[in-house]
């Protein structure tokens, strides 16, 4: 585990705003490229929060996931509820429990998948990960992963994020290329999933 005292190199600001007033989230494949270090056809990620609202495609996506959530899985049973509510109550109730996620569009209209995560606290927990066929066994849930984390490194307040909880192989070898990096990074990487991006001891303060 890192010490406070360690310098942490920055990753590259974020915030940076596009035309339609929404977030750019081009500045996430930093990790992603610092990781897996070759060229990647993956879209830039699209922030849900800022897309849904005006994209009917990413609307119509997120609101099936909402709809067929994993049998069996903690969001599926947190979320029972908000499934007979409209579909714009639903999200904003979403938003204010903290859910919010990436998505990758491309230009034909179709998306690639997504990382959804929600947000408690000074912690961003990643829950869902999809590809879709077109996306299957090139390597593009990994980036998606990647991304999800550097987008947790560059936001205000963040000082970890979980990946899963390191228990299925993915996810395991995902957090071992990370960890590869860590101390360049000033980071501290765990094998339950989580990767701390500051204070080791006030995140684990604050740890759920």
């Amino acid at each position: 585990m890192k010490t406070a005292s360690q310098t942490r190199a920055e990753p590259p600001a974020s915030g940076v705003r596009d035309a339609s007033g929404g977030r750019d989230l081009e500045n996430v494949r930093w990790l992603a490229n610092a990781v897996i270090g070759r060229p990647m056809d993956v879209p830039v990620p699209l922030l849900v929060s800022m897309h849904i609202w005006r994209n009917a495609i990413v609307a119509d996506y997120v609101a099936w996931w909402m709809e067929h959530p994993d049998a069996g899985s903690t969001f599926e049973k947190r979320s029972r509820w908000l499934r007979w509510l409209p579909r714009a109550l639903r999200w904003r109730l979403m938003s204010l429990f903290g859910y919010d996620g990436i998505v990758y569009l491309r230009g034909n209209g179709a998306i690639e998948g997504h990382m959804f995560f929600q947000r408690r606290g000074c912690a961003l927990h990643g829950f869902s990960t999809a590809a879709n066929e077109h996306a299957s066994g090139k390597g593009h849930s990994v980036v998606f992963m990647l991304d999800y984390v550097g987008y947790a490194a560059q936001l205000p307040g963040i000082l970890r994020a979980r990946v899963g909880t390191g228990r299925n192989a993915v996810t395991r070898r995902l957090l071992e290329r990370i960890r590869r990096i860590e101390d360049k990074l000033g980071w501290s990487v765990s094998t339950d999933g989580w990767v701390v991006f500051g204070d080791a001891e006030a995140a684990q303060s604050d740890r759920a």
